[in-house]
């Protein structure tokens, strides 16, 4: 199993922070990814939500991965068809600190059998820690 986890205090309240990683075309801002949405939120939940399905192209591989569970408290997603990896399960909580935020992202997963588990870890840690700084310098650019 491959765990990571990178946490950043935040000047922007939840609200912000959640509405800004479910513009998922946005993404791109953030990560060294594309999205496209493929399937819109259901009907009642924010857009870019819970049921909202995105198409992720990264290094040339694409698969989808769905909002589970989008709030204040935090985004909750998964990858559809265990690939590239397998179990893949993402959480970015969000807990309040005055007009700050911490934002805690952790993500896991079962590496395939070609690449070991220590290269895909360093290279998800890399993705989490520059998503989390980068979107730091969206509310505070100092």
């Amino acid at each position: 199993m491959v765990k990571v986890y990178y946490q950043k205090l935040i000047k922007a309240y939840p609200y912000e922070l959640c509405s800004v990683l479910l513009d998922h075309h946005n993404l791109r801002d953030f990560f060294n990814a594309t999205f496209k949405v493929v399937k819109k939120a259901d009907i009642g939940e924010p857009q870019g939500g819970k049921g909202c399905v995105r198409e992720v192209t990264i290094l040339g591989i694409r698969f989808c991965e769905k909002i589970i569970k989008a709030d204040e408290k935090g985004i909750h997603y998964c990858v559809i068809d265990d690939f590239p990896v397998k179990a893949h399960a993402g959480h970015i909580r969000f807990h309040r600190e005055g007009n700050h935020t911490l934002v805690a992202y952790s993500i896991s997963c079962l590496a395939p059998w070609f690449i070991p588990n220590r290269l895909l870890q360093r290279v998800l840690q890399n993705d989490v820690e520059q998503c989390l700084h980068k979107l730091g310098e969206r509310f505070d650019p100092r």
